[in-house]
């Protein structure tokens, strides 16, 4: 039996963002079904992963941070700090696929 670890964690992150119902803090707005509004300040928790959300009205375009505390957070998409959190994350995934060994 195999397993998609980054697709599941995708997955779930995607099914926590429309099911939560208000977890955050003056840092960013608040997730509901998606993100109506972001935030410009930095989040000061521990981010483990992010999810990018298009623009698909009431939705704004954004990028939703999860932290090591399972709070999500939406984030202006176009920030210096977020864009850099991003790029970091990014190479972690790629880093961990990468020391995946293939089934092949």
């Amino acid at each position: 039996m195999t397993t998609c670890g980054p697709v599941m964690k995708s997955l779930l992150l995607l099914a926590v963002v429309v099911t939560l119902t208000g977890q955050g803090s003056a840092a960013a707005e608040k997730v509901s079904e998606c993100c109506t509004r972001v935030a410009r300040n930095r989040i000061t928790e521990t981010i483990v992963d992010y999810m990018e959300q298009k623009k698909n009205l009431p939705c704004v375009k954004a990028f939703i941070f999860q932290t090591e505390s399972g709070r999500l957070y939406c984030c202006k998409h176009d920030e210096p700090w977020v864009m850099k959190k991003v790029r970091q994350l990014r190479a972690k995934k790629r880093a961990a696929l990468a020391s995946t060994p293939s089934l092949l």
